[in-house]
């Protein structure tokens, strides 16, 4: 069965990654590289017994329970699944970085030179790192602890899975302006000062306070869902709202004083806890919060991945349904099973085509090009609406191939025959639509 090791560990490097097919060392340029491309690169895996930088021993041995696991100067546990044909990797951090271009190519060249084969997004710039990636073997792992050994990412929280295939289509290891997109930039704020963001609960502190919300006390904290609407309806906490904006990205005034947001009313010393699936996105907006005026806010630590993998296997948990995933995976279980092989047990969410029937998760996306809506179907529906949303999108003349079986759909380039400028043509259009539904 699936389970997550989350590791604490020490010294550190900067960060870069590569594309299969990619070229190294990348075409000089005046703006930082964005290696593209889909190829894979492989390397040894560490073995029982490596030294680590420090002169520390990497033992392999199973964990006493799955959870965080902490390692010190002279220790690194790992879980005994590291042995798995693949493994699923993320990480973010918050850094100076005072030279990204120079950053990206010390981790193209480190990639390169160990061939490892990686795949996922990796995006650097200024203020850090933020990395959800799968690789063969071990060299997922191996990569992020090189990450870690860097002194500009020392003691990063890394998450592990083991998983069967590789859970992305290819590697994207390029500078992006912002590591996580939120209306406004986030440029502007402290992200690397911990003081400037929220304080971190582990997962049973926050399993305690939760109580309090879901029990309604009158001093209890406002509980906050810091993820798309779409997120929360495979799955939430016990007490927390949908999130009043569809998009992450588009949560930006929030304050007391105009009336709007979900802390409209809300006194700006009232405890504020909120989650997100790994934690960048609360860190984030809790630096935003700050700045408003808000000071006494909280996080979930390692966020809800974190949760799962001391409290999914709990009766006592308290979280509803599944959890939402930016991968092959599409949504996964407390107890750490990608939703697919939950069976009749996952589908306990309302179908959004006909509201009636139950749907099991993952979120599928609509094959029409202009509105690309990820929802939630029954299997009836799916047969009815030809895998569409609705019977509007079954008339567009933008349809990418039904995809009847659930699964992630490529860009609309991979499957239009028509020219270069045919195929771009109408780009955004659709998000544009949807948003005014």
């Amino acid at each position: 069965m699936p389970t997550a090791t989350a590791m604490r560990c020490s010294p550190a490097i900067p960060h870069f990654a590569v594309a299969a097919g990619a070229t190294y060392p990348p075409p000089s340029a005046t703006r930082p590289s964005t290696g593209r491309g889909g190829g894979a690169l492989r390397a040894a895996p560490l073995r029982r017994g490596t030294r680590l930088r420090g002169g520390a021993t990497c033992h392999r041995r199973r964990a006493a329970a799955v959870g965080t696991v902490s390692s010190s100067a002279s220790s690194k546990v790992l879980s005994e699944d590291s042995h798995s044909a693949h493994q699923l990797i993320t990480f973010f951090r918050f850094a100076k970085i005072a030279d990204p271009t120079q950053e990206l190519e010390e981790h193209h060249a480190y990639i390169a030179a160990h061939d490892l084969e990686l795949r996922g997004r990796i995006y650097l710039n200024e203020q850090g790192i933020n990395a959800q990636m799968s690789g063969r073997g071990t060299d997922g792992e191996r990569y992020a602890r090189w990450v870690e050994s860097r002194p500009a990412f020392s003691g990063m929280r890394i998450s592990i899975y083991p998983v069967d295939a590789q859970a992305h289509p290819k590697l994207h290891l390029r500078y992006k302006p912002q590591l996580v997109q939120l209306e406004g930039g986030t440029s502007h704020l402290p992200l690397h000062d911990p003081e400037r963001r929220a304080t971190p609960l582990n997962p049973g502190e926050w399993h305690d306070k939760l109580g309090d919300v879901i029990q309604n006390k009158p001093d209890a904290p406002v509980l906050l869902d810091v993820r798309n609407g779409y997120e929360w309806d495979v799955g939430h906490f016990q007490g927390a709202s949908r999130p009043v904006q569809e998009s992450f990205r588009e949560t930006v005034v929030t304050n007391a004083e105009e009336g709007v947001g979900p802390l409209a009313g809300v006194d700006k010393s009232r405890p504020i806890m909120m989650y997100c699936t790994g934690g960048i996105r609360c860190d984030v907006y809790s630096a935003v919060l700050r700045e408003q005026g808000y000071d006494n806010l909280f996080t979930l630590e390692g966020g809800v991945q974190a949760y799962f993998e001391e409290f999914g296997k709990e009766e006592e948990q308290r979280w509803e349904d599944q959890l939402f995933v930016f991968d092959s995976r599409l949504a996964m279980t407390p107890d750490g099973r990608p939703a697919s092989e939950a069976g009749a047990a996952a589908a306990t969410l309302k179908c959004h085509c006909c509201t009636a029937a139950t749907a099991p998760p993952p979120h599928r996306n609509c094959p029409n090009v202009d509105c690309n809506r990820l929802f939630l179907v029954c299997p009836d529906c799916v047969t009815r609406l030809g895998g569409f949303c609705c019977t509007g999108c079954g008339g567009s003349s933008r349809v990418r191939p039904i995809l009847l079986q659930q699964g992630p759909y490529q860009r609309y380039v991979h499957y239009s025959q028509d020219d270069e400028e045919l195929r771009s043509e109408g780009r955004g259009e659709g998000r544009r639509q949807r948003r005014q539904r």
